[in-house]
């Protein structure tokens, strides 16, 4: 059942079919935020693994979980339920296949919609017949809804390059943004300490197992250190969770004769202090929409490198970070090479500017506005 009578500036059902890695995250650090105190706030998304996150990751009942299967039928039954039961003034879906679930129910209703886009399209997207198809129904899905979210410009004029047709106001950016406040202060694991490593250079990757986080150019920059250049000192490579191509990432690891140099430990909740831990955290990501981790990092004031892929290179921009080509080995094992030596002095410094840059607080307020708006809802703020 919805709970009833809750004090509310404005009601809104998020909807969200896949809530991990950014969507999670998003939630937490947006709908977390102080302006959302007063907002009645439901989802439609499978609980596994999020029941608890919303309990113990955002304040005392922010968010009620309405769980449903992932599928698009249980989706558009059970918000065909939450319609008819709560008078909402909003819904807001997250991602594009849920969006796209939640618009077959909502194009024959007077509700607004809005879709957040937390991905971009790539070159093969919508390659064949069934990616004509798939192009068809996107055009309709992101023309319908009341407003297209982005999460970032380069995730915005991603839209436009693929569906140009559409009117610029459709589709509005808000760009992500993180909780710098939980990043600013925090203690630092100790993994020399803690895995017995000395005096070893630490690398940190904290991307998920999967082609779009790009760890296998890792796996050959410390190849090309340790084989072609080798260094006085063995780097080692920390890495974080599970799932994905793990298996198959480390199988390869240990064909190449480097499984000295990595190390794998489960998942963390404490970024702050995993972060803190390490010398330098590596992201060799080949496509973004808005990455939450290098705003992260750099609100910790540790050393940084990533590529310039679509995202990330936007996030990356006006920093101390070391950017390097998408697929570039090479490239990625010389700016690790010459981070390592010159430190974290000027990644210190940019600290307080990253504090400022990435707060969530502003995209909070933006979005909190743009509800009311759509909605025509009255603040109580």
């Amino acid at each position: 059942m919805l709970l009833q009578n809750r004090k509310h500036d404005v009601k809104i059902l998020l909807v969200a079919r896949w809530p991990v890695g950014g969507i999670k995250t998003y939630l937490r650090y947006i709908y977390g935020s102080p302006i959302f105190r007063e907002t009645e706030i439901d989802l439609i998304a499978p609980a596994e693994d999020l029941a608890e996150f919303l309990e113990t990751q955002l304040p005392s009942n922010r968010i009620q979980l309405l769980p449903v299967k992932g599928d698009g039928k249980s989706i558009r039954s059970r918000l065909r339920e939450a319609l008819a039961e709560g008078n909402y003034d909003l819904v807001h879906s997250h991602g594009f296949s849920a969006s796209f679930f939640v618009q077959q129910v909502m194009c024959v209703r007077k509700t607004p919609h809005i879709m957040t886009a937390h991905d971009v399209f790539l070159p093969n997207t919508f390659d064949g017949f069934s990616g004509l198809c798939k192009k068809i129904a996107m055009r309709w899905l992101l023309g319908s809804v009341s407003q297209v979210l982005s999460v970032s410009e380069d995730a915005r004029k991603n839209i436009f390059e693929y569906f140009p047709g559409l009117r610029a106001e459709q589709v509005k950016n808000i760009t992500n943004g993180i909780d710098t406040d939980f990043f600013a202060k925090g203690t630092v694991r100790s993994f020399r300490e803690e895995l017995s490593l000395g005096d070893r250079p630490i690398i940190g990757f904290f991307g998920r197992f999967m082609a779009q986080k790009g760890f296998r150019q890792i796996v050959q920059a410390i190849e090309i250190l340790v084989k072609k250049s080798p260094v006085s000192v063995k780097p080692i490579v920390l890495t974080f969770g599970w799932g994905g191509f793990i298996r198959e990432d480390f199988s390869l690891i240990e064909a190449k004769g480097l499984k000295d140099y990595f190390i794998q430990l489960p998942g963390t909740n404490d970024m702050p202090a995993a972060i803190r831990g390490v010398d330098l955290v590596v992201m060799p990501s080949r496509w973004e929409a808005c990455p939450l981790l290098p705003m992260e990092v750099l609100s910790c004031g540790v050393p940084m490198i990533g590529t310039d892929c679509v995202g990330l290179r936007e996030v990356l921009a006006g920093t101390p970070a070391k950017v390097v080509s998408v697929g570039n080995a090479e490239q990625l094992a010389a700016a690790i090479s010459a981070q390592l030596l010159e430190g974290s002095a000027q990644f210190i410094e940019y600290q307080p500017l990253a504090l400022k840059r990435f707060s969530a607080d502003e995209h909070a307020r933006t979005l909190h506005d743009l509800y009311h708006k759509i909605s025509g809802a009255s603040a109580h703020v």
